[in-house]
């Protein structure tokens, strides 16, 4: 049923696409891939799809799931332990709503092989070339995957093809198109659910969308791979960047920021330094105290608040009209 590849691309280079990284565990016997991405040296950015068991619709537990990078050999990727993950709440299991979720590992250390990504702010616009990367099979349906990261240019498809998704809502909505017929001969499938699209911005590289699914507009046959009338459908990251940033616990600028600006540690609540605390008693010993009484209510709030967003169970929930501008989440499968 899911075909596994990039087609009409080319072998990565080590250390081309860094923030790339490789998802695997077994699934009704079956083993499953998908790629995610690096948004922080704690958080891989992954498709809902990938961590949840589509036939219980629970999600998978961290011990389950394999985390790869550091490299583009599959054979020679190191391994990150998953402490927890985090699924939007508004997922549907056919994988087209709010297909995103979030995995916390421990911390990565970055390198020239190992680094994160800034999510795209801008514009996006139709026929713009942009680059999609997965360690997919690049012949036929079945194949094996490839021992190699792959990449290959795509083209952001126009609102008139497009719209054939219910998903759908336009070029620079909550999903985005690939248009197969604007880059002939070039795209990936299903076996790349999660592989990052990527835009080049004054040659620094931006997160733009996470791949979710294809259709075919001629309903002819099962491989959709390269067919001028097939359409790729990606999450639009920055449109789920308040979800992302609130359940991580960090402003959401820290993950548009560039590689040369620092990213924040996740939910680390900030305290008080020994300066500081001396800093308010020499002003007023009882203000100090109030004020010290204030910020260890907001950190117990905090704490209390990453808790709740990494801590509970995950259930599907029906879709409304109103979904689209609510970006709650339930968090699930917290390690012990």
């Amino acid at each position: 049923m899911f075909d596994k590849r990039i087609v009409g691309g080319r072998e990565a280079k080590q250390g081309e696409f860094p923030f790339v990284a490789h998802l695997s565990y077994t699934r009704d016997k079956m083993p499953i891939q998908c790629v995610g991405t690096i948004l922080h040296d704690q958080i891989i950015l992954v498709p809902a799809f990938c961590v949840v068991h589509q036939g219980t619709e629970q999600v998978i537990r961290p011990d389950e799931l394999l985390i790869g990078y550091g490299s583009v050999e599959r054979s020679k990727l190191r391994h990150a332990r998953v402490l927890e993950i985090a699924v939007h709440r508004k997922y549907t299991h056919n994988g087209i709503h709010n297909n995103i979720a979030l995995v916390r590992i421990e911390p990565l250390e970055f390198s020239e092989t190992v680094n994160r990504i800034p999510v795209f702010s801008g514009s996006v616009s139709a026929r713009e070339r942009m680059e999609v990367m997965g360690w997919g099979a690049d012949d036929q349906i079945g194949a094996k995957w490839s021992e190699t990261l792959k990449t290959t240019d795509v083209r952001i498809g126009e609102s008139a093809r497009c719209q054939r998704s219910e998903n759908y809502n336009g070029v620079e909505g909550r999903v985005l198109c690939s248009d197969n017929m604007l880059n002939p001969g070039h795209d990936l499938c299903n076996g790349e659910v999660g592989a990052p699209l990527v835009h080049d911005v004054d040659g620094q590289k931006q997160l733009v969308g996470i791949y979710s699914y294809h259709i075919d507009l001629s309903k002819e046959g099962y491989d959709l791979c390269a067919k001028d009338s097939s359409l790729a459908y990606y999450t639009h990251v920055y449109s789920y960047l308040d979800f992302i940033a609130s359940t991580v616990g960090v402003p959401v600028d820290t993950f548009t920021k560039s590689l040369h600006e620092p990213a924040g540690s996740p939910a680390a609540p900030k305290k008080l330094g020994k300066g500081a605390v001396a800093g308010i008693a020499a002003g007023s010993a009882a203000l100090a105290l109030l004020l010290f009484a204030v910020l260890v209510k907001v950190w117990r709030v905090h704490q209390a608040q990453k808790r709740t967003a990494w801590g509970h169970t995950y259930e599907l929930a029906s879709r409304t009209a109103e979904d689209d501008e609510d970006d709650e989440i339930v968090a699930i499968a917290p390690s012990h």
